[in-house]
């Protein structure tokens, strides 16, 4: 295990969840503009602070672990950087209570919804006081019941779920992030703006997409590690990064012709292919921003387009 360091503990816990939030910070400003015309700052609050949280409280995690075996003497050298941490996090816990308080009651369920999987996902739940849940875990053992010998109840992981890494990660992109600003906003279903040549559903389909094939990437770059440890990802359930790369550009392909009217969305479409076939296990981990920022640089070159009257 490597030695922890100062730069390390913050481009963790505090600079990576920034970065990871400057995209939901973009998507959905997008999506308030989209339905409404306007920058609603509430929901936008609460998308940015929510993905602050979920990030930095995982890592905050781990990095207390990495520094805790390691003994007291680091432990105590790092201490001032862990309640500087702590107050980071707190804060964002702050502006996303205040969000959600000047909002409709609809948006907190919402927003509840989405992102206690984000906060519980790598967290052990023990579902044994649920009866019905309970005997659901266990059908399989049913039919070996001859066989049956006592042994310890393992928690239920969410991570551990083979492939719901992607999965969650798109639906709370795509599908949550919209819930979340149109519960805000407290519009209809039909909206009476138009943000030409933007859709909403066009925006979720290719928001869902992004994310998940972003989470399958990062999947991608630690196929030998998750095969080693038995991680159920999806390049490890296919057995092959090479089939996981064809199946990436096979979808990012689809949803780029379904959308050829947008320029946008067939440009970004384009890079996060080429990105498919250009990063790999060895390629250095901030080149996969890139991949996470494969809508947001078309969304801002949309945004800079749009004031300057160039569309």
């Amino acid at each position: 295990m490597a030695s922890p360091t100062v730069s390390t503990f913050v481009g963790s816990v505090i600079l990576q969840p920034i970065v990871v939030a400057m995209s939901s910070l973009v998507l959905s400003s997008l999506l308030s503009y989209e339905l409404a015309g306007q920058l609603d700052w509430r929901p936008i609050t609460v998308c940015v602070t929510c993905d602050i949280l979920a990030v930095g409280v995982d890592h905050l995690r781990d990095q207390e672990v990495v520094i805790g075996a390691w003994g007291a003497a680091v432990m105590k050298r790092f201490a001032p950087l862990l309640q500087l941490a702590r107050i980071f996090l707190a804060l964002n816990a702050s502006l996303l209570v205040i969000a959600l308080c000047r909002s409709p009651p609809k948006m907190t369920l919402v927003t509840a919804v989405f992102t206690v999987p984000a906060f519980l996902w790598a967290t052990p739940l023990d579902f044994q006081w649920i009866g019905a849940l309970k005997r659901f875990t266990r059908a399989n053992d049913d039919q070996d019941v001859e066989n049956d010998s006592p042994k310890p109840n393992e928690p239920f992981i969410i991570k551990r779920v083979p492939g719901m890494k992607a999965i969650f990660d798109g639906i709370i992109r795509g599908c949550g992030m919209f819930f979340v600003v149109h519960s805000a906003l407290q519009l209809s279903w039909q909206s009476a703006h138009h943000a030409p040549p933007w859709t909403i559903i066009e925006t979720i389909v290719w928001s869902t997409v992004n994310r998940t094939c972003h989470c399958i990437m990062t999947d991608v770059r630690d196929f030998d590690e998750d095969i080693q440890t038995g991680v159920p990802t999806i390049p490890v359930l296919l057995e092959s990064p090479l089939k996981t790369r064809i199946v990436l550009t096979i979808v990012q392909a689809a949803v780029m012709v379904a959308f050829l009217r947008n320029p946008f969305i067939v440009a970004s479409s384009c890079f996060a292919i080429a990105l498919v076939w250009i990063l790999g296990k060895d390629s250095p981990k901030v080149y996969f921003r890139l991949s996470l920022h494969s809508q947001t640089i078309f969304i801002v070159m949309y945004a800079v387009m749009f004031a300057f009257s160039l569309l």
